[in-house]
């Protein structure tokens, strides 16, 4: 099969390209034929140079101009009809603003709606750009054969905003390649208890409320932990400024809590040595999509705690694998923390089989079906 897909890139430095690279891997891996078009090039092992073309805009600046639109389609465009694939699947939702002027020919188009940017007018107030994304968006949901939605959560999302393509969706989401990510879990060396966050620092992560609820675990349960932040951040950020102050104002860190982006090596280690994955995210109109950080703790026996009413509902297994809490009650989240850490009520056995049940292959499978039109 020729599978023709579009992203931002492939460096995995986030949900976007990580969805993408552990779905284009599997598929070359079962000798499918792919062309990726990106926003920037990285190079991968298994992608040959001339199966990686650079030729989209940031997925970003498409939103506000409306020329950049029309004129990436073209490219695109030039691209279908040399490559002539079987399947063209977006990764990213704002590439699929082009669908309405390409010509696709005969083949079946994919759109994987991964959360805030499946409803793509409710970002704007009032203005011409709006009015524009709205009918573009109407537009590309028509002409798409299949909408994968990477959580239930996104899935309700976007049926509330559009019902009529109750039909067209279907779910499956995000894998792990669990291969990759497998270990047995060892005996923890650290003497403190470990927590860790993994992603972006910005203000829907929830960071703010996980140090709160910190506080409140070291106040009333125990001062025996060390938190740690791995994710890129900005320094002159004020948002970055306001963690680091309080995380000195309550004693639970400072500048050098937060590593940065780490290598996939490194980041492995994080997991690993980890005691519990905490990500309290909020919904602002951003939210998130499906918490692909806590399969991957999970695959080292690491359990997580995430946010009720997100895409995490279907990353974690709320009891067995992790806890899923109102991120804005440091009380409740404490508490969790507590029956992870101290009670031992998660065990590493049921984090490992849950990740082995959303490794990518399984996700790959399911899939390939709906491009077979099974």
């Amino acid at each position: 099969m020729r599978i023709l897909f579009l992203t931002n890139h492939l460096e995995e430095t986030d949900g976007w390209s990580s969805a993408s690279w552990n779905l284009i891997e599997q598929l070359k891996n079962q000798n499918h034929e792919v062309l990726v078009l990106v926003n920037r090039y990285y190079k991968r092992g298994k992608l040959e140079k001339d199966q990686q073309k650079v030729l989209l805009p940031d997925p970003l600046k498409l939103l506000a101009n409306p020329f950049l639109i029309f004129l990436t389609a073209r490219k695109i465009s030039s691209e279908i009809a040399k490559f002539s694939p079987n399947v063209i699947h977006f990764m990213v939702e704002p590439y699929a603003l082009c669908l309405p002027f390409l010509k696709t020919s005969k083949a079946k188009t994919f759109l994987t709606v991964h959360g805030t940017y499946s409803v793509l007018p409710i970002l704007f107030k009032f203005s011409p750009q709006k009015v524009i994304l709205n009918y573009l968006s109407k537009k590309y949901y028509q002409k798409l054969d299949i909408i994968v939605a990477v959580s239930n959560y996104t899935k309700r999302y976007l049926l509330k905003y559009y019902s009529e393509l109750r039909e067209k969706v279907r779910v499956i989401t995000n894998g792990i390649n669990f291969d990759q990510l497998f270990e047995n879990p060892k005996p923890k060396s650290q003497v403190k208890k470990y927590i860790l966050f993994v992603g972006q620092v910005k203000k829907r992560k929830g960071l703010l409320e996980a140090i709160e609820a910190l506080k409140y675990y070291r106040d009333n349960f125990s001062d025996n932990l060390i938190f740690d932040i791995v994710g890129n951040y900005n320094k002159n950020d004020e948002y970055y400024k306001k963690l680091v102050h309080k995380l000195k104002e309550y004693k639970l860190g400072d500048e050098n809590s937060f590593k940065g982006r780490v290598s996939g090596e490194d980041l492995h280690t994080y997991y690993r040595n980890a005691d519990l994955l905490l990500m309290t995210s909020l919904f602002n109109h951003y939210f998130e999509g499906f918490g692909l950080v806590f399969l991957e703790a999970n695959a080292k026996g690491t359990p997580g705690i995430g946010s009720r009413n997100s895409g995490c509902e279907d990353a974690i297994l709320d009891e067995k694998t992790g806890y899923l809490v109102d991120p804005c009650n440091p009380k409740e989240v404490a508490e969790k923390i507590d029956m992870v850490l101290n009670k031992n009520t998660i065990q590493a056995q049921n984090c490992i089989e849950w990740a082995k049940q959303n490794d990518i292959k399984i996700k790959v499978k399911e899939l390939l079906n709906f491009y077979h039109g099974r």
